[in-house]
């Protein structure tokens, strides 16, 4: 009976351990703490070591098109060298996302062009079809924010010392 007590201690705290953090698995999906899906593109090589910001978005839906030219420009101005932005546009026609690209004075180096449009793997699997936005994805893969100004991209990658 004199060892009981120590004994039920150890147990519980041997059950306490075993669901802890380590192993860790994440789910894929498209909010905050999940998993982003992957993404493949031809000539596009994701630093493991930056931050991702992936903007979705296509010339035919003027906030989002918007919404991609203000977030390219305003962030390539803030000298951010932890940060890889990723805008991938879902116009059908690869002459209007050019146009689209040199009318509101994108670096063409980080603009892709998905031609197959809302029919895509990257369309289905972010979800897409309730609207574009952009996410902003950690060196481990993970989902940190959603719909970012670029003030606040800029803000969360200063402060955390990213």
């Amino acid at each position: 009976m004199r060892y009981l007590k120590p004994f039920l201690l150890i147990a519980v705290i041997s059950v306490f351990l075993g669901f802890g953090p380590k192993g860790k698995t994440f789910t894929k999906g498209i909010s905050p703490g999940d998993l982003a899906p992957e993404i493949q593109l031809q000539g596009v090589d994701l630093s493991k070591d930056k931050y991702v910001l992936l903007q979705f978005w296509a010339a035919y839906d003027g906030e989002s098109r918007k919404q991609n030219a203000l977030l390219n420009n305003k962030i390539s101005q803030s000298e951010l060298d932890n940060l890889q932005i990723i805008s991938i546009s879902f116009d059908e026609k690869k002459s209007v996302f050019e146009q689209a690209v040199k009318a509101d004075k994108l670096n063409a180096s980080n603009q892709f062009n998905i031609e197959t449009g809302k029919t895509s793997e990257i369309y289905k699997n972010y979800r897409l079809k309730n609207g574009f936005g952009n996410l902003l994805i950690n060196p481990d893969g993970i989902i940190v924010a959603r719909n970012l100004s670029p003030d606040q991209v800029i803000r969360m990658l200063t402060t955390k010392g990213a």
